[in-house]
């Protein structure tokens, strides 16, 4: 299935964050979840140029709500919820 946006939404595949506190990895209960992630997709309204899909977003920390499509967890946002984008890097995804 290939996921298509609509409107000013964005879908986004959140980056995974790997802590360690002296040596110990901690469970994922215990992390902060990072709020940057891949985008999938961005919907068709979304106006800003630089929202757009395979760059990476960085979002408010209680922005959008999570659903999981074949069994991958996407994070739906609404385009004023990204505060900044970059380029893609070769980061794991939850």
């Amino acid at each position: 299935m290939t996921i298509q946006a609509s409107n000013n939404n964005v879908w986004v595949r959140r980056y995974k964050s790997i802590k360690m506190q002296g040596g110990v990895m901690l469970p994922d209960s215990a992390q902060n979840k990072l709020h940057k992630g891949f985008i999938v997709s961005a919907g068709e309204l979304v106006s800003d140029k630089k929202i757009k899909d395979g760059r990476t977003a960085v979002f408010n920390k209680t922005a959008g709500f999570e659903i999981e499509e074949e069994n991958i967890t996407y994070l739906i946002l609404n385009q004023g919820d990204i505060i900044g984008t970059d380029v893609f890097k070769n980061e794991e995804m939850v």
